[in-house]
């Protein structure tokens, strides 16, 4: 099934791959699909040139792109134009491929007034005097070879889930943004996975991102967190200075230099979190858009959830991490996850999930697996209901099922906290 319909989907329906993909991982629950070596190699053959027919020939021909203005990767040329107007007030810059023109003092499609790409401190200060696009095209070039490098030494053997998410919506909404979540993330997987006793050099890389982005400090406090529980104190110590150096700096720029410690997008089919789901009800979808079987629909959809969770409450209330390394893992990632659920943040950062997901579907019941698989192959709802999305019945119905899901995720990662708290006053487990 997979060799027949995969490529067909992959190259010529791009828009229906996250449903193909969802529907190939149920299936996969109940009946295990078994790679030969060749099997194997072909599928990432396949994944390879799919992505690379999707930057080098859909993307030029406008087919499937998640830019309301139609660029592509228009957060880092947006970052380099943020960086060319500290050096050159009244500078004026053509985004590719859309040719629409932003000015340093006027701004441009999306950005009134002068441009503010709401980045910390540092952006201000920052300079760049090179050219916008070739260096974007050279580090999107670096950063997707590394990613193909990934599919192609992926060892696939039964993890389909960890294969399929290199392009699932979120990864490829973040692909196409080329935003500096996508740096960050390869940086963290390098350092977890790679460079394990680099720990000086990646807290100084972190420190230098969240001068730019709040969420790396979170893997700060993820690091401290891992080090204090695995009584290396030396090391907790030194993570904590780095903390708590920080988050000084941040809030003293959050208090005197008025720098917002958050955005807060909420546009439904392109947004994750608490605060943007919260905005995306009573803004996007607003009140009156809400109908009876708005209403009805919750109800259904919170009880049919409920009923999944009371038929799997024995697996419910156990951990799910017995593995010392994904411990580890997990300890690490964990706070940066829980405070990207709880704000607005755009789907992209969904990536920041996908270790902990990669180690949680590994124990999961089938029904608990049904529910991430659901979550991360229809966020963001781009591909299914485009890049404004609308009004209608089906997609109120997909967002709300959509977010149960995300926060049936956030509790997994709690619950699994809670326990390894629970153990942390027992034998030394997390000793590496």
């Amino acid at each position: 099934m997979i060799s027949l319909f995969f490529p067909i989907v992959l190259f010529t329906k791009f828009e229906y791959l996250s449903i193909y993909l969802l529907i190939i991982l149920i299936i996969n629950l109940n009946s295990v699909f078994k790679f030969s070596s060749y099997q194997k190699n072909i599928l990432k053959v396949y994944i390879t040139f799919g992505f690379l027919k999707r930057y080098f020939f859909d993307i030029r021909n406008e087919r499937n792109i998640n830019s309301l203005n139609s660029d592509i990767f228009w957060d880092l040329q947006l970052f380099f134009l943020q960086l060319k107007c500290n050096l050159i007030e009244d500078f004026s810059y053509n985004f590719q491929f859309s040719n629409n023109l932003y000015n340093c003092l006027t701004g441009g499609p999306g950005h009134d007034g002068q441009i503010n790409i709401g980045f910390g401190p540092l952006s201000k200060v920052m300079i760049f005097n090179t050219d916008i696009w070739i260096v974007t095209l050279i580090i999107s070039i670096v950063l997707g070879l590394l990613v193909l490098s990934f599919v192609t030494k992926f060892k696939l053997e039964n993890n389909l889930f960890s294969l399929f998410l290199v392009i699932s919506p979120s990864f490829i909404f973040l692909f196409d943004t080329m935003n500096l979540d996508l740096v960050i993330f390869i940086i963290s997987c390098l350092f977890i996975y790679c460079f394990k006793n680099w720990n000086l050099i990646f807290l100084i890389i972190l420190s230098f991102f969240s001068m730019l982005k709040l969420y790396p400090i979170a893997f700060i406090v993820g690091i401290t967190l891992f080090n204090f529980l695995n009584r290396n104190y030396k090391q907790s110590l030194i993570s904590s200075v780095f903390l708590l150096g920080n988050g000084f700096y941040i809030l003293y720029n959050y208090i005197f230099n008025e720098f917002s410690l958050t955005e807060k997008p909420y546009a439904p089919v392109r947004t994750f979190g608490i605060t943007s789901d919260y905005l995306a009800i009573n803004k996007y979808f607003g009140y009156e858009f809400f109908q009876i079987n708005h209403v009805i629909a919750i109800f259904l959809m919170f009880f049919l959830f409920i009923g999944i969770l009371v038929f799997n409450k024995e697996s419910v209330l156990k951990p799910n991490i017995t593995n010392t390394f994904d411990k580890k893992v997990f300890i690490i990632c964990s706070p940066t996850a829980i405070v990207i659920a709880l704000f607005a943040n755009y789907s992209y950062k969904l990536i920041f999930f996908f270790l902990i997901a990669s180690i949680l579907e590994k124990t999961l019941s089938k029904s608990e697996k049904t529910i991430i698989y659901y979550l991360f192959f229809t966020s963001p709802l781009i591909l299914i209901f485009g890049i404004s999305g609308g009004y209608s019945f089906i997609e109120f119905l997909h967002f709300i099922s959509n977010r149960l899901c995300g926060y049936y995720f956030l509790f997994l990662i709690f619950k699994n906290l809670y326990f390894i708290f629970k153990q942390f006053t027992g034998d030394d487990i997390y000793s590496l």
